[in-house]
């Protein structure tokens, strides 16, 4: 075979690889990404130009390899062989600059989603969270529970010893939530020094008995800004959701645990009690 040939058959091979790589590549983005769909369905349109490409490429490939030689090309040919190759890395080059754009974009999601100082989703993290887990679990026919607590004289520890005093007791708080967790469970910070947890699968008793979990491992493990011989507590509410998979139904169960929370403060704090 011509040398001229083995050269055709490399530069023709490449435009078929990169062809590949790119329709790979582009596809998966294409699935994976949180774009909108006009996005979404300009990358699959770019990797079904991509295929075409490879195609033919390959065919050029085989009849080279059949016939034993190359066909007869002019420079302008060479110069739409030369298109063929730069196409796909063209693709490639895009398809890395969506992949960092859509990376940037989910950085920017979760940290508007997420509590900067406990590292647990905020209200609106836990609020999405919290709706997905609560579908999922009346997909399977399972119970879900909720927690609302706070801390015990939170405002005496920032007032007596400083925010960031208080800032040091919320982070051990955050600990010590993602220590008692599940995974399938959703925690957040609903905001200062109020928490909140779904339990999906669990019914009143256990999340009782998550709670109780929760607060002993706080009173445990946090410490103190005024020393050893003052402990951090909290207290909550538990309350069971209602049927329904919706915002509304997990807004009335936190509301129900709110209230079960108020009353607990009211009988002297650092306990659990569940909404009537």
């Amino acid at each position: 075979m011509p040398t001229d040939s083995y050269v055709y058959i490399a530069v023709r091979s490449a435009t078929v690889l990169l062809a590949l790589a790119a329709i790979a590549f582009g596809a998966v983005r294409a699935v994976n990404t949180r774009a909108d769909m006009m996005r979404r369905l300009l990358r699959l349109v770019g990797a079904v130009m991509l295929l075409a490409i490879a195609w033919l490429a390959l065919r050029d490939v085989l009849d080279t390899i059949a016939r034993g030689a190359a066909p007869e090309t002019t420079a302008d040919d060479w110069s739409w062989r030369v298109i063929d190759v730069l196409v796909p890395l063209f693709f490639l080059l895009l398809i890395e600059g969506w992949r960092q754009r859509d990376a940037l974009e989910l950085r920017l999601a979760a940290q508007s989603e997420t509590d900067p100082l406990t590292g647990l989703p905020n209200r609106r993290g836990f609020t999405q969270r919290a709706v997905a887990a609560l579908q999922a679990a009346r997909r399977q026919g399972e119970p879900c529970a909720v927690v609302a607590f706070d801390l015990d004289r939170f405002k005496a520890i920032n007032d007596g010893h400083g925010h960031a005093a208080g800032d040091v007791v919320l982070r051990g708080v955050g600990a010590a939530i993602r220590a008692s967790v599940r995974g399938s469970d959703v925690s957040g910070r609903m905001g200062g020094e109020e928490f909140a947890l779904l339990l999906p699968g669990d019914d009143i008793a256990d999340a009782v008995s998550v709670a109780e979990r929760l607060r002993a491992l706080v009173r445990a493990t946090v410490a103190h800004p005024a020393g050893g011989e003052v402990a951090v507590t909290l207290s909550a509410g538990v309350a069971v959701v209602g049927a329904g998979a919706t915002d509304a139904a997990l807004d009335a169960a936190l509301a129900a645990a709110d209230r079960a929370l108020y009353d607990a403060k009211q009988q002297g704090r650092d306990r659990i009690l569940v909404a009537a």
